[in-house]
Order: C-alpha cells, then sequence, then structure tokens
C-alpha cells in the first residue's frame, strides 16, 4: 500500500461569526450621526452667530458658538472617516465570507475526494497494486495539488481577514478622543465645499453630473454625502450607490430628528408631513432589504434612489430600486398612476419586488433591477377630505402627466448617464394614470428606452392616436388590459375618436386594433372588480408576460387579440369569456 501514498487532509478553515449586514446598518447610523453634526457645525458657522449683538455677553457666546462649530466640524470629519471605513468593512466582510463558504465547500470536496482515494487503495487486491498503482499515484498527486491550492487560498484568506480587522482598530484608535480629533481635523478645509463649488449647474445634463462625479476625489465624494446629502441624493448622474448612501443619510436624520419631537408632541403640520413620508421610505427600503434572490439565496441589493419628502406641496418623492439599477442587465422602471403619493411606496415597492423575482424566474442569467419610482405628482387627493388641495381631479386631464413626463424622461436620463456597465436593456412600465405620464414622456421627450409597457390605461395622451407617436417601434410598445378593467374603457375608443374634448380624457385606448401596439395576455382567474391593481400579482398572465418584455424574450411574450370597434357597433374585446391561465413564478 506504500505504493500509493495519500494527500494530507486539508487543514479546517477558521469559524467566521460575523454579519455584513448588522456592520452596514452601524455604518449607516454613523454616516446619519455625522451628518447631524455636520448641522450643527454649519448653524454654528451661518445661523448661530448673531452678528448685531454686542458686549461681554455677545463676545462670550461668540467664543463659545465658535468652539462649539470648530469642535463640530472636525467631529464630522472623524465620524465621516470611520463611517466610510464601517461601510467598507462591511463590503470586505460580505467578500470574506464568500470566500469562507467557497473554502468551506472546497474543503469538504477534497476531504471526500480523499476517503474515496483511500477506499479504493484499500480495496485494491495484493496482486493489482503494482498494475493499478500508477493510476491511484496519478490521482494522489491530482488531489494533493488541489490540496496545495486550497492551503494558499485559505492561508491568503486568514491573512485579508487579520489585514481587515487591524485596518477597523487603526481607523478607531485615531479617534477615541476629543484631543485626538481636534489634533487631526481641527480646522482642516471639508473637502465637500470645494466639491460643492465645481457642482454643475441646474441646466446641465446627467452627462456632466457625471464627468463632475468622477472627477472628485473619496474623501469629496464621502464628505458630500453627509454635508449636502440632499443635493446628490436625487441628482441624476450620480451612481446609484452614492445616491442610496446620501439619500440614507438624510432619511436617518430626519427620522432621528423628528420622531422625539412626536413623542413630545412638537410636530408642526409640515414636520409631521416630512416624518410620514420619512417612515413610509423606511419601511418601504426596508422591505426590499428583506428579499433574498430566489436563485442564489442572497440578499438583493436596494437602493434609495430617490427621497425627497417636501417634494410636490409635501406629497413627496422617493424611489425605492430592488437591484442595483447601474449593474444589472435589465432595468425595469415602475411609473405608479392616481392615488399615489410618497406613503404608496411601500406597495409600489412589493410590486417592484414581484417584477424583480418574475423576471429572475424568466431568465436566471441575467442581473435585474426593478426601481419603484414616484418621481411626479400623480393625482392622489380627495377634495371631500383634503380640501382645495384635490388633485385628484388631475386624472381627467393631462396636466399632471405632462409634467410627470419631463421627470420620468429626465430621471431614465439618468439612469442611462449613471450606468457602470454597458448600457442595459431598459424597460418602463406604466400602470393606470401612470400609462399617461409615460406617454407624455415618450411623445414629449423622446423616452430613452428599449420597451415600453401600459397596464390598465386611459389613455396615454390626447396627441398619442398610434404606438408610433411614442417615437418607438411599434413591436416595442406594449399593452396589458385586462377585459374587466373599468379603467381602461376610459380610454377613447371607437371609430369616431373625440380625443380630449374640452380638455378631458386621456387620449385613444391603446389596446385597440388601430393603435397598432402589441397587446399581452392579462386575465385573471378571477375577474372581479380588483383586477386594476392585480397586473403585478404573482402567478398572473400579466407578471409572466411583463417578466418576459423586461428580461428581452419576446417570443416568451403570450399575446393578445387587440379590441375592435367598429363604427355600428361598441367595442369588441376578444379576451373577454377567455379562461385565464395561472404561470408559475419565482418567488422572491
Amino acid at each position: 500500500m506504500s505504493l500509493v501514498p495519500l494527500p494530507a487532509p486539508p487543514s479546517a478553515v477558521p469559524t467566521l461569526d460575523a454579519d455584513p449586514g448588522v456592520v452596514e446598518t452601524c455604518g449607516v447610523q454613523l454616516r446619519a450621526a455625522c451628518t447631524r453634526v455636520d448641522d450643527l457645525g454649519t448653524f454654528a458657522a451661518g445661523p448661530g452667530r448673531i452678528d448685531a449683538w454686542e458686549g461681554q455677553s455677545s463676545r462670550a457666546y461668540h467664543r463659545t458658538t465658535a468652539t462649539i462649530g470648530r469642535g463640530a466640524e472636525a467631529m464630522s470629519s472623524a465620524l465621516r472617516r470611520v463611517a466610510g471605513r464601517v461601510l467598507d468593512h462591511a463590503d470586505s466582510l460580505a467578500d470574506l465570507r464568500r470566500r469562507h463558504d467557497d473554502l468551506v465547500r472546497t474543503s469538504t470536496v477534497l476531504a471526500n475526494g480523499i476517503e474515496m482515494l483511500r477506499h479504493d487503495v484499500e480495496a485494491a487486491v495484493p496482486d493489482r497494486i503494482v498494475e493499478l498503482a500508477p493510476v491511484l499515484r496519478a490521482r494522489s498527486e491530482a488531489v494533493a495539488g488541489h490540496v496545495a491550492a486550497y492551503e494558499s487560498e485559505r492561508r491568503r484568506w486568514v491573512l485579508d481577514l487579520a489585514a481587515e480587522e487591524r485596518a477597523m482598530i487603526a481607523a478607531f484608535e485615531r479617534v477615541l478622543t476629543l484631543e485626538s480629533i481636534e489634533e487631526r481635523y481641527g480646522g482642516a478645509p471639508d473637502p465637500a465645499d470645494e466639491a460643492l463649488e465645481s457642482m454643475p449647474s441646474p441646466d446641465q445634463g446627467p452627462g456632466e453630473v457625471r464627468a463632475w462625479w468622477r472627477s472628485l476625489t473619496p474623501a469629496q465624494r464621502a464628505g458630500l454625502v453627509v454635508a449636502a446629502p440632499g443635493a446628490i441624493g436625487n441628482l441624476a448622474g450620480v451612481p446609484a450607490l452614492a445616491r442610496h448612501r446620501a439619500n440614507t443619510a438624510r432619511l436617518e436624520r430626519d427620522l432621528a430628528g423628528l420622531r422625539p419631537l412626536r413623542e413630545q408632541g412638537l410636530l408642526s403640520d409640515a414636520e409631521r408631513t416630512v416624518l410620514r413620508n420619512a417612515e413610509a421610505a423606511a419601511a418601504a427600503r426596508d422591505q426590499a432589504a428583506a428579499v433574498r434572490d430566489p436563485h442564489t439565496g442572497e440578499p438583493v441589493p436596494v437602493r434609495l434612489y430617490l427621497y425627497d419628502p417636501t417634494a410636490f406641496g409635501g406629497d413627496g418623492a422617493v424611489a425605492v430600486a430592488v437591484g442595483d439599477p447601474d449593474r444589472a442587465d435589465d432595468v425595469s422602471v415602475l411609473v405608479p398612476g392616481m392615488s399615489t403619493d410618497a406613503t404608496g411606496i411601500g406597495a409600489l415597492t412589493g410590486r417592484a419586488v414581484s417584477v424583480y423575482a418574475a423576471a429572475r424566474g424568466v431568465d436566471p442569467s441575467a442581473s435585474h433591477a426593478a426601481l419603484a419610482w414616484i418621481g411626479y405628482d400623480a393625482p392622489d387627493n380627495v377634495p371631500v377630505l383634503d380640501g382645495a388641495s384635490g388633485d385628484l381631479l388631475g386624472v381627467l386631464g393631462e396636466g399632471l402627466a405632462e409634467e410627470g413626463g419631463e421627470h420620468l424622461s429626465d430621471a431614465v436620463d439618468g439612469l442611462r448617464a449613471e450606468r457602470v456597465r454597458p448600457p442595459a436593456d431598459l424597460t418602463v412600465i406604466g400602470h393606470s394614470y401612470g400609462s399617461t405620464t409615460v406617454g407624455h414622456a415618450a411623445h414629449d421627450h423622446g423616452l430613452a428606452v428599449d420597451d415600453l409597457v401600459v397596464l390598465g390605461s386611459p389613455g396615454l395622451g390626447g396627441d398619442v392616436d398610434h404606438a408610433a407617436d411614442l417615437h418607438l417601434d411599434p413591436d416595442r410598445v406594449w399593452v396589458g388590459s385586462n377585459s374587466h378593467d373599468l379603467v381602461s374603457d376610459l380610454a377613447d375608443q371607437g371609430s369616431f375618436d373625440t380625443g380630449t374634448l374640452l380638455g378631458l380624457g386621456l387620449g385613444a385606448d391603446p389596446a385597440e386594433d388601430n393603435f397598432g401596439a402589441v397587446r399581452f395576455r392579462a386575465e385573471t382567474v378571477d375577474g372581479g372588480p380588483g383586477v386594476h391593481d392585480a397586473y403585478f400579482d404573482r402567478d398572473t398572465e400579466s407578471l409572466h408576460n411583463i417578466a418576459a418584455i423586461v428580461t428581452g424574450h419576446p417570443d416568451l411574450v403570450e399575446r393578445a387579440a387587440p379590441v375592435t370597434d367598429p363604427w355600428w357597433r361598441g367595442p369588441v374585446d376578444p379576451e373577454r369569456g377567455r379562461e385565464a391561465t395561472s404561470p408559475t413564478m419565482g418567488s422572491p
């Protein structure tokens, strides 16, 4: 038996007890705290000064204020550095954990391989061992080579883990005392100031913003996230991850500042609105963060892509991406309809989760990102409840959709400009009044998308009589219209179109044959009154077809015959009465 020496077994992989998610949460909280400290420094240097006040008390006040301001600025700089290091540590830990799991799997495979070789060597009969020895030795040498490679990777992993731990210890040791913070950061210029001075003007596009962002140093970028999160969090051309970090810092600052006031009963009406929108955004972000990819089981990247709780008169603007829109192979943008404001981001994020899971089910080989986008002022307030605000009446006309179309076009241009990888296959999905907004974005601004999907559409605008009016190939304009959807019936139907008569109405029915779009199946097993909100439901025809479109598989789309409407009778929908199917979709 000595003719076939067995390889030494692989060394055990050290235990790694670490949760990158918890570390990331710590970094986010540190960055939010840094934002509040930075606000204190800004206040002390600006509004906190009372230049008209003179005398001994004034001098004492201003000396104290200057000391506080200087300390706050130094502390903010220190916290920025530490928060950034903690977030980098979270990324490093995630990578180390992946490598650790790979090592554990490799170790198990090698141990099993050695055991199988041992069995084969022991099973060789004595009179054949000389004949079998060369084959068994070759196997043994091959396994030994794999063990050596494993041991090298294991040693590299141990060294990288130790180096990462030392880097974290050093980052905290540098800021253990106020004296060390003052010595290192006191009086130093804020790197965010120079970056803000060079920021492109509002009339410049996302391409100029992207070039500006790339020209900044890491310290300048980190400084902007803390010192000016509102300036970059919603700025088209800034990468999605940086926007997410800035918006998260702003969100956490709002929550930390306003929740105690609510507990004390001191919130103003405006602050109450901000807190309401902030808590809705936080809940939607956390909802998305709990999603795991249906194929890999790994957490799905989440980006708080848009956050402005005061936008549109307090309705708010917020967007949450399920997946990374800067890197995904396919990106979809969900545009909601009437009765939507920032408080509806949770429901829209749930739909984005469904699209993400369905897309991964249709094409597991491609990555996807679904963006729940509330970036325009949708008709949402009921006049009886909200008095004069009552913009729900806006659903009767195109005004809000026209304004929203411009916002949507800008957002899509930003998504294109921010890409880290080559351009994605990008699909915009407009539901209900959101389809009218999408129609104006495409007709008025040349929406830069590969495919356009409208669901339960009451019309795409008075100037859109045919799919070609959207400046897209009509074969890339898709319509999902449930035959029982009463909202779809609000669109202008018939041979004698009246358009938007007297400023009312939203345009032609895109599901009709003379519109020229591609209709897909969107019936539900239960065709009740709730079908208008069922297009994104799991295991439905509609969601399956949406997933096929957003992943670039038009051949998998189940097509439906369009509505016909001859002049001598009312509309005829061939889908009415057809028994709906229930495709099996992926689950997040």
